[in-house]
């Protein structure tokens, strides 16, 4: 498949998981929105694709970057149980070429030092909070990408994209994202 098929590939991916959309009312003057669109009671935010697509494509890239490593871990933070539940049982059913710790809350314990790590925030936001970034390079995590629709003024050295949670298609989206970069690897 060429480079160009690949593209609109993704590009219909995205459309397809309405990962464009959000379920609850958004800043209009925010870069990531394009149009706020309200009827009774329901409320829905189309979001900027080539903001979307952007920040899909830095997850992609820091993704690949992790596959390429030899000792690599993906840490895999939710704050739905849920969520947590699916990942876990999807994740660990899979043989990929790392190792994937799906929890509710932030690194705590330690990680071998010549490991490659990456943190994959869903729906939990670092804000300014100087302190937990140190932490995270102290365990030698640098690539970190969040996925919230929080505001946050600065991202500190993290990928974003602006996105919600709240639907189980942009959660399976995001799931065959990862399968996809590491099972390219292995093939």
């Amino acid at each position: 498949m060429n480079k160009n098929n690949k593209k609109i590939l993704l590009l219909k991916s995205i459309i397809n998981s309405d990962f464009l959309f959000l379920d609850q009312n958004a800043n209009k003057k925010l870069r990531h929105v394009t149009s706020v669109v309200g009827l009774n009671e329901f409320v829905a935010t189309s979001l900027n694709p080539f903001e979307t697509l952007k920040g899909v494509k830095q997850l992609v890239r820091s993704l690949q970057f992790l596959a390429k490593q030899d000792n690599n871990v993906l840490h895999i933070c939710v704050e739905n149980k849920q969520y947590l539940s699916l990942l876990n049982s999807i994740l660990g059913a899979k043989k990929l070429n790392l190792s994937v710790f799906v929890k509710d809350f932030l690194i705590r314990e330690k990680m071998l030092p010549k490991s490659n790590q990456s943190l994959l925030l869903l729906t939990s936001a670092i804000k300014n909070d100087q302190k937990l970034l140190k932490k995270f390079f102290y365990k030698n995590i640098f690539l970190i990408n969040k996925i919230n629709a929080k505001i946050e003024s600065n991202n500190l050295g993290t990928y974003k994209i602006y996105n919600d949670l709240n639907s189980f298609k942009k959660l399976i989206f995001l799931l065959v994202i990862v399968d996809l970069v590491f099972t390219a690897k292995n093939s």
